[in-house]
Parts: structure tokens; sequence; C-alpha cells
């Protein structure tokens, strides 16, 4: 990317953190970033007590309004502000949690996708289970007076005089009002809007001996030899005495079954210090011992490159482009082991949470306890626990997901991201950064190294490769000289011509399955596309069944027995007649991977079948389970969309199928190409990665598609050369920056009139500024709200940053709402 690596840290801050290196300088005021859709720090005068505590990086609970907000102090400081401010009330972390690297990586993120550095600094931190936060409600003026009138009057049964009559009392909190009166939420909702009674946010510190019994292990405390002088319940007595005859620490769910009562005891005597209560350290299932593997000579140089970078301490961006197989991840380890040997810190990310456990199997093997675990699936007490660990330096190594980009990794000095093409690496949510990139800019500062790994890189980092911006490393062959799985074109059309079916499984692929289910091998089937059926039509009307939020049809999911978009998840029972001509003539058309799998039953009764998908597996025990499962061959099929396609190296599969390999291919995005070429390519790696060859189907009725067909051939380099063709002659990235801007609004008439002035307020455009629209999106309404789109594309990224905050700037200044303006920096969907 153009400018990518220009300094823009500190493009937020107002003003530099103060020294704190004695400890002893005393600051009057702070400011402070809150988690809210506003481009400002906001000031706070500081109590004496934490005059001389409050660092930059440390979270704070200020006012903010009637709510009490939690946010991260960004400077300490004597400047008296010109107007009044309101005192801060409580300091959460005695050290800061955001060193002074994750600070300015966090402003170069609000700044680069142009979003409140607020609410960025709050996705950095994943310590949300530290503290519980709630509303507490009490009566304003007006409703005290109308609450003595009320309850005069009104039945008492009656839910809004129940809930004035519990807060003439005191004040209450949400969840005890819920609690009390079951239709306490109607009520409060009323009275709020009468302006009879008032929410303030409340945070408190949430008490770490409350998590799950199944996280805690408990031991004896070193106050154990006065337990006799003290008059305990049985039950507190029994657990004391299990302990003094059971040295060392038990995991407390597991005690449960020996002594009555444990967990309640347990977190009772902690609380006296009596007993240690200690967070369970996290296990990861499938971890196995092995040897290093010896590398080949393409893996040897690749390595010696990285190691020679790590051991000179400079930043440096490599691309290691290796077809699937070739053994990257055994390069990944040694790199980890060199730069442990250096004395720092690494970090893996991973795409998806269903490569987190066999990725984190391999590691825990060669590196131990030194290895942390940061994902979505995890509770906020897992999450927090190993953040912490890390933070402390007993994790040198960190495997997680994209947010693991902003682990506190101590001393960094390697940074890898796998499958670095993957769009799981772009954040969909405010703030929407890439997870790649960010690693780069992280890396940039910590004077570390990046390693971004794929079979099929982008071509943004293949054109920075070809232009020296990174170093390209290639791994051409399979380790041990495997042969790559041979690939077959399957014509649907050409099959419908000679069978005069409309087959879900061209007869190709059923032989093909039938062999590997006589001779015990495993066969994977991928479909991108969840559900039963695509959508519901009428055949009287021809109406088709559409979300009440999104314009949008919904999917059929069979299993639920219910319609569900996909877009907001709003769900509604399958109707018997048409909503719109009442015929009863309802029919379901499409197909998805959950009716790949119910066909696959009727075709192959014997087969154990499982289905790895998103309506399949809710948590991270789920994709363990269905995974672990098929590797160790209690499934003979695996079924999935994307989430099979990447990085599973099962070497029992020999036979990978694609039901459909034009799924994506026909999408308004100038990427479509791109998607079809690397999602196939990666499905087809997942074939022969053992000693027995394997071969890939692939099913289409677009064989002559350059993306379809190059990717049979795993030519990338071919695919590369096509494409960034299309790519200059269009000025599409990587030969321009782009972003994508939508304009919301509950009301169609309300969205096109905000787009409208906002065109009219950002033209006349400069000379290297060329914008698409607005037009409507190509989903136009999504959750209730209407989308109007503009595409900007500019050949300087800095002229386009510009833009983008004269936008911001206009849309604070008519005081549009929070969500109306969304901008998305370098998107890769532009749905």
């Amino acid at each position: 990317m153009d400018d990518f690596h220009s300094d823009e840290a500190g493009r937020e801050a107002r003003r530099e953190p103060a020294d704190f290196g004695s400890g002893q300088i005393a600051n009057t005021y702070c400011d402070v970033s809150l988690p809210v859709p506003l481009d400002q720090a906001f000031t706070y005068s500081l109590p004496e007590t934490l005059r001389h505590r409050v660092q930059a990086g440390c979270r704070i609970v200020v006012p903010f309004g009637p709510r009490k907000l939690t946010g991260v102090v960004i400077a300490a400081h004597n400047d008296a502000p010109e107007q009044a401010v309101r005192e801060a009330l409580r300091l959460i972390d005695e050290e800061p949690v955001l060193d002074a690297s994750l600070l300015a990586l966090g402003r170069w993120i609000a700044g680069y996708y142009c979003a409140p550095l607020g609410e960025v600094l709050r996705s950095m931190l994943p310590l949300a289970a530290e503290t519980r936060s709630g509303k507490i409600y009490q009566l304003t003026d007006s409703g005290r007076d109308a609450a003595r009138q009320l309850l005069l009057e009104a039945n008492p049964d009656d839910a809004v005089a129940q809930v004035l009559a519990l807060l003439e009392r005191r004040s209450l909190s949400l969840t005890y009002l819920k609690k009390k009166l079951p239709l306490a939420a109607n009520a409060i909702r009323s009275l709020e809007k009468k302006g009879f009674i008032a929410a303030e946010d409340v945070v408190s510190d949430r008490d770490p001996i409350r998590s799950p019994a199944e996280h805690l292990r408990v031991s004896l405390g070193g106050a154990s030899e006065a337990s006799g002088l003290l008059k305990l319940p049985k039950a507190e007595r029994e657990l004391l005495a299990f302990l003094e005859l059971h040295p060392g620490s038990h995991n407390l769910a597991e005690l449960e079954g020996t002594v009555k009562n444990a967990g309640t005891a347990a977190r009772a005597l902690a609380k006296r210090s009596l007993v240690t209560l200690e967070r369970e350290p996290l296990s990861i299932s499938g971890a196995r011992e092995r040897a290093p593997h010896a590398l080949n000579s393409a893996q040897q140089a690749a390595f010696d490159q990285i190691r020679a970078a790590i051991e000179q301490r400079e930043f440096r961006v490599f691309l290691m482009h290796g077809v699937t197989g070739s053994g990257k991840t055994e390069v990944y380890l040694n790199a980890i082991d060199a730069a442990l040997a250096a004395g720092r810190g690494a970090l893996l990310l991973v795409p998806e949470i269903a490569l987190t456990p066999a990725m984190a199997g391999e590691f825990f093997a060669r590196f131990g306890e030194r290895v942390a675990i940061l994902h979505s699936a995890f509770s906020d007490s897992e999450r927090a626990g190993q953040w912490r660990r890390i933070r402390k330096g007993q994790a040198s190594v960190v495997v997680g997901t994209r947010s693991g980009v902003f682990a506190p990794v101590q001393h960094l000095g390697l940074i890898i991201v796998d499958e670095e093409h993957d769009s799981s690496y772009k954040q969909e949510e405010t703030p929407r950064y890439n997870g790649r990139d960010t690693a780069i800019m992280r890396a940039q500062h910590a004077g570390a190294c990046v390693v971004l790994g794929s079979a099929t890189p982008s071509l943004e980092s293949r054109f920075n490769a070809e232009r020296s911006k990174y170093t390209l490393l290639t791994l051409p062959e399979r380790i041990q000289q495997r042969p790559m799985p041979r690939v077959d074109l399957i014509d649907m059309r050409q099959e419908f011509l000679e069978t005069r079916k409309v087959a879900t499984f061209s007869r190709a692929l059923v032989d093909a399955v039938t062999e590997r289910l006589a001779s015990g091998e495993q066969t994977m089937l991928l479909l991108n596309r969840r559900g039963f059926s695509s959508f519901v039509a009428c055949r009287s009307c021809g109406h088709r069944i559409e979300c009440q939020n999104c314009s949008i049809t919904m999917t059929f999911h069979k299993r639920d027995r219910r319609l569900l978009c996909h877009m907001c998840n709003y769900a509604r029972k399958v109707p018997s007649v048409c909503p719109k001509c009442e015929s009863e003539h309802i029919y379901f058309l499409g197909t998805g991977s959950e009716k790949v799998e119910d066909e696959l039953h009727a075709q192959f009764p014997e087969a154990r079948i499982a289905r790895l998908d998103r309506d399949t597996v809710t948590g991270k025990k789920h994709y363990e389970h269905i995974l672990h499962g098929f590797r160790e061959k209690q499934f003979d099929i695996l079924v999935g969309t994307q989430m099979i396609a990447k990085g599973h190296d099962i070497p029992n599969v020999t036979l990978v199928g694609v039901v459909s390999a034009d799924v994506g291919l026909g999408m308004p995005d100038f990427r479509a190409a791109e998607r079809t070429f690397q999602l196939l390519t990666q499905v087809a790696g997942r074939a022969g990665r053992g000693d027995l060859p394997g071969i890939v189907l692939v099913q289409t009725i677009n064989p002559d598609h350059y993306a379809v067909r190059l990717s049979a051939a795993q030519d990338y380099e071919a695919f590369y050369q096509k494409e960034i063709q299309f790519r200059r002659f269009m000025h599409y990235p990587p030969f321009s920056a782009m972003a994508n801007v939508l304009v919301r609004a509950i009301r169609q008439e309300d969205a096109l009139r905000m787009a409208t002035e906002l065109d009219l307020h950002i033209k006349p455009l400069p000379e290297n500024i060329k914008v698409l629209g607005p037009a409507e999106a190509p989903v136009l309404r999504i959750k209730t709200e209407y989308r109007y789109q503009f595409l900007v594309k500019s050949s300087s990224r800095k002229a386009l940053n510009e833009l983008l905050q004269k936008a911001r700037e206009f849309a604070r200044g008519r005081k549009w709402g929070a969500t109306a303006l969304m901008m998305d920096v370098d998107p890769l969907s532009l749905m």
C-alpha cells in the first residue's frame, strides 16, 4: 500500500504523556479517551489520592453526562484547561495496561482508519471480565411528584406503579428490577420517556474468585494454621481438612465430587486468605509431542533470511509464498525459536478460530507453557487471564486471531501472519482495521520482523514484493517431495445434457466418494454457502420471502425448521402459504451446506458425516470436537463452508470435492475472481497431505473462467499477472488507495437526502481523487437502515484521508447520528 508506513502516529494525541520514570510526579489533570463516537479526549481533574498514581495507558472511571464510563488515560499533566472540568472517580489499574508503543499503535489506527480513538483503545483491551457495568435507576424530581400521585390512584398490580414504589425507597439496578418484576423492562422504558426516572451507568470491579469452578484451582493458604481458632461452617472445615491431607492445588469443579459444597466453601475461605484461588491454566486438546522436522533446502533458505533479520533486530517484511503442504508451519516454528533465543517474543496470527486449536497444539508441543492463546471463542475471563499472563512476561509466544495483534508481548521480535490473504483479518465493525496491516505497523514500531505466509498471497502483498517493499520467500514444492493433488474440472452443464437431471453431485464425484469409503480414506466437500436452501419463493406469483430488516432473501435452515437472515439473524417460521398471494405452492431453491449433508446421508447411508460451518459450531469446543473427530477418523466425510478450506493438515484426506466453484464469482465486487481463486486453491491443498496421493474434483458451470481454470492448474503466477492487469487498467488497489463510504438512515428519504448533502459538500474534488456515487449500496437495506454508497479512489493516501476527515467534520457539524456515516478504508468487501 502506498504511504502505508508513513509516520502518522500521534495524530490524535493532544499531549505527549508525562514522564513517569521516578513515579513521584504529581499531576493535577488527565486527558481520557472514552469509548464514545467522538474524536476528542476529555480532560478531568484528579483528586489528591490519584495525583501520584495516574499514568498514560491506565484505565480510569470518570463521569460522562449522567453516566460513569471507563476510559484510557492518554496523558497526565498540570496544564489547567480554560473551562471547568469534572473530577475523575476511580483508577482501575496501578500499572498501565497499554504501554507507549500500543498507545501509539492505537493513535495510528484511529487516524488511518478514521475511527474514534476511544473505540480503538476499547477494542485493544480484552479485560471486560475484570469489571462489570450496569445501570442504576433513581427517581427524578418530577418522578417523585408523579409517584406520590400514581401510587394513590394506580392499580397496585400495575408494573409502572410497582417500579415507582421500589424506586421511592432507594436507587436500584436494572438487574434487580428485572428479577423482582418480570414486566419491569417496558415500565422502565415508559418512565424514562416521561422523564420520571434517570439511569446512571456504573462500573465496579468484578471479583476474580467468581469465575466458574472449572476455571479455578484451590490450594491451602498461608494462614491455615489459624483455621482451628475460627468457627467455620462444616463445608469450610471439611475443605480445609482435605487440603491439609492432600497438599497442592486442585481443580475446584473436580473437588465438588469429593467435598460437598467445595465451590462455595473455597470462595468463602479465599476471602479470609485461608485458601488460594487461581485461574486454571489453559489446556489445548491435540497437543502432541514431536521432534522438530529437518528443513528442506527451500525451507532452510527462507528461515536463514528470517533469522538474520531477527538477530539484527531490524524491521523487515517477508512474504513467504509456499504451495499448500510446503511446510510453512515448520519455518514458523524455527523462526520463533530464533526469536526466543534472541530474548524476544513472538506473535502468530491465524484467520479463523477453527485453526487455533490445531496450530496451538503444535506450538504447545514445541514451546510448552510459554504459549498463550487469544481468540474470541474464549470466555471473557479466559481471555483476560491469558492477556495478563502475556503482560507479565509469563508467555512469550502468542497464538491468536485478528485481535491478537494487540497482545502485550514483551520485547516483541517477530510477528507471523498465517494465510495473510484471508478476509477474516479485516474487522467488520468500528474500528475497521486490517489485522495484517496493523501487524506490519506494530512491527515497525517495535523493530521486529514480519512474516506473511500464504499459498495464495493477496495481490497487494505480491505487488509489494514485486516492488521490493517486501522480501519474497518461496517454497515451491511440498515437503518430502509429495506430489500436488490432481485437479479435474467437471462441467455441470455437460453433466446435465448427458443425464437430464439437475443433481447436486456429478457422477464422477459420487464414484470418487464411493471409492474412498471402500478404502477407508477420507473426503472433504466444500460448498461456501450456509443453510439448506438459498431462498424460498412462490410458484404462483414469484414472490421471494425477504427479511423484514434487510433487503435480502431469507435462507431456509431445515434442521431448525426456520428461515434465517444471514445479515441480521432475524428468524421466522416457514410460511405454509405465500404471504403475498396466499398460494400454497411454496418451493425452495438453491443449495447450501446443510442440504449437501442431507443428500450425502441419503446417497451414502453407511457413511459417517460431519458438517463444519457457522450453524454447527458456536464455540471453541464445537470446533475442536468436529476437527479432532475427523482427524482421528471418527468421520468419513467432512462437509463445510470456507472454514474447512485452509490450514487443516489431515493426512488421510485423499479426495476434496467442490460442489460449486461458482459461488461468489458473480458478486458485484472487483475482488470476486481473486477470492474464488484463493478459495479453490486453498481447499484443493487439503488433499494428499499424507503418504497417499490426492485428487480434487471441482464442479462448475464456468470451466473457462480464468479464476477457475488457473486454480485447477494451481498456477498462482499466471493468475497474478492476469488479475494485476485488470487492477491496473481499472485503477483498483494496489494502484490506488480506496475507501467505501456509506450514509445510513432508518428512512430511505433521509438517507438519500444526507448522501446528496455530503456529495455537494465534498465537491469540487481534487484532481487525484475519483468518487463513484452516491448510489444505492448493493444491499440497499440492512438491519432496518437504508444505505447509500460512495466509492472513493485516490492515487494519494494523504489526499484520501483528508477527504474522509472532511466528510466526518461535515457529519459532526450536521449532528448526524453516531452510525449515520460509516467509513471503511482499504475495504475487502463492497457489499
